[in-house]
């Protein structure tokens, strides 16, 4: 199983509980955290460093975006990657349970596989659906071969969307049918929906999820943290 972080270098120490919990769950998971740096103090960990990216433009309309630049450039994971599948996970997740389910999920001429978010009232014109990209099975292989990335930089590098690169996965993804909606318990939040057993728990939406000791589901944070 191959997981990767995007974040900048300053919210690496964020995303140790959610590394924790993965690896508790999945000891042998392959790591790669793409970040504004060559190495990090996380063991076991493949860094890449992307502080000379040349794909994410200072004159997008995106760049100065308040979810930081970096998460952009998710949409590249096709480059920046050595593997040919790989799951996303967004600093502020915590895996309750194992992600074996979620790893085998059959993305056979598909990019994405998403949670759909049925609580949200954000849709992108023209589509009835909307699905959360904190958590994120990729299908890096055929990404490559339909050269998603090309057209996912080019969108972010010309037109503003209020999510950014999450517009771009269900712009493209939903135009082409290329998304496998998952179980909402492999990306519980309050967009969406919340389940008895979940595997894997997100904090989207609250701005002080580190500190916040009020939040739902604040115990599994807590537990890793």
């Amino acid at each position: 199983m191959n997981v990767v972080y995007c974040v900048t270098e300053s919210f690496i120490e964020k995303i140790k509980p959610s590394i924790r919990s993965l690896r508790e769950h999945h000891p042998k998971v392959k790591i790669y955290l793409v970040t504004e740096a060559d190495h990090c103090d996380i063991e076991n960990v493949k860094v890449i460093d992307i502080r000379d990216q040349q794909w994410i433009l200072k004159s997008s309309p995106n760049y100065y975006n308040p979810y930081t630049y970096i998460g952009l450039l998710k949409v590249c994971y096709p480059t920046l990657l050595p593997c040919d599948k790989v799951i996303h996970l967004d600093a502020d997740t915590i895996v309750a349970d194992s992600l074996t389910e979620m790893w085998n999920t059959d993305l056979t001429g598909k990019w994405f596989g998403m949670v759909e978010e049925k609580n949200g009232s954000y849709r992108l014109p023209g589509f009835s659906k909307y699905y959360n990209a904190g958590v994120i099975l990729l299908n890096l292989k055929q990404m490559r071969k339909d050269k998603y990335q090309d057209r996912a930089v080019e969108y972010i590098n010309t037109v503003w969307q209020p999510y950014c690169e999450q517009d771009a996965f269900d712009k493209f993804g939903l135009e082409e049918d290329k998304i496998v909606p998952l179980d909402v318990r492999f990306n519980e939040n309050q967009m969406t929906g919340f389940t008895d057993n979940p595997a894997i728990v997100h904090y989207v939406a609250i701005g002080d999820w580190w500190t916040n000791q009020n939040m739902g589901r604040v115990e599994y944070l807590n537990r890793y943290k």
